[in-house]
């Protein structure tokens, strides 16, 4: 089995020197590796066009077009070699509070036809069609690990470091099975660490020996069991009164404290509807087919209408 390993990271910096080390515990366990240094590629933001969403629910052949993203750039390949492996380290630096935009960017391309509930529903279409339904890696399930790394001496300055790399995961289903938050001061300096270089190699360990495992069959590896027993952030959306929600899961809990500590009680049934497992996601994708059930009754020449005094308002000339 393979384990591929991604870094968001400068050449052979902290990033790619963790991943590296991660990858090489893996490697001792029986694992292949690969390693990839996503900025090297040329990978764009997302437009917005739903392209992709379209032509994946249209009933149409599978192949090289259907459900593919339309930009032309390298993104097909960090795709493929998703597709080939069978886990994922995943390591980026903090440079502003979460992890570097682009890998944000690479969730936002991938989010609608890599995410499970949907493939399923396009996979049904395709069935009862006759035709040839999703590629086939799509469904497989794949162990994964986290490795955040942040300039800084405080945990605070790389809050949303960690629990943002699961926009990366959640939509295909992945498993996350270990994660860890470097912190370091200046370049290189990971590696007058031993403690979180050992840490790094035991991360690559533990997701290994989950890679090819149901994701429901994943045990979490990581040092913190964090406030939420899904995704095990502790990060919370906290208004006036109770419920409180886990932001990165959508699901609602009880706060309470207890002995002067902080506790949230989440339901099996609120559990069960987080993001990363089936029920958030097939809850989403019936909100989605709603809405798109919606958009089709609007008057759009009505909507036209009601553009127009947008047109071309306060809009700043190229190179100005």
């Amino acid at each position: 089995m393979k384990m591929l390993g991604l870094s968001f990271g400068r050449k052979m910096e902290n990033t790619e020197v963790l991943v590296k080390e991660a990858l090489m515990g893996a490697e001792e366990v029986g694992a292949g590796v690969e390693f990839v240094r996503v900025l090297d590629y040329d990978i764009r933001s997302c437009r917005g066009c739903i392209a992709c969403v379209k032509s994946a629910y249209s009933g149409g052949e599978w192949g090289d077009k259907t459900g593919k993203c339309v930009i032309k750039d390298d993104l097909h390949i960090i795709e493929g070699k998703i597709m080939d492996c069978d886990g994922m380290i995943i390591g980026a630096p903090v440079f502003a509070l979460g992890p570097l935009g682009l890998l944000k960017d690479i969730a936002d391309r991938f989010g609608p036809t890599h995410d499970m509930g949907g493939r399923i529903e396009a996979r049904k279409i395709a069935i009862a069609q006759g035709k040839k339904g999703p590629d086939e890696r799509l469904f497989k399930p794949r162990a994964t690990g986290f490795i955040s790394v942040a300039g800084a001496s405080t945990p605070n300055w790389a809050s949303f470091g960690l629990p943002l790399m699961n926009l990366f995961t959640f939509p295909s289903h992945y498993a996350v099975a270990d994660q860890m938050q470097a912190l370091s001061t200046s370049k290189g300096s990971v590696l007058m660490n031993d403690a979180v270089v050992k840490r790094a190699r035991e991360l690559g360990r533990n997701v290994a020996k989950f890679m090819g495992i149901p994701l429901e069959q994943v045990k979490w590896m990581g040092d913190e069991s964090g406030i939420c027993p899904v995704c095990h952030s502790n990060l919370l959306t906290v208004s006036s009164k109770n419920p409180v929600e886990c932001p990165i899961c959508g699901i609602a809990g009880t706060l309470e404290i207890v002995g002067g500590r902080i506790k949230v009680i989440f339901s099996k049934k609120e559990q069960a509807r987080s993001r990363l497992y089936f029920g958030g996601k097939r809850e989403h994708f019936l909100e989605l087919s709603n809405n798109f059930e919606i958009g089709k009754k609007e008057d759009l020449s009505e909507v036209a209408k009601r553009k127009k005094k947008y047109i071309g308002y306060g809009e700043a000339k190229k190179g100005k």
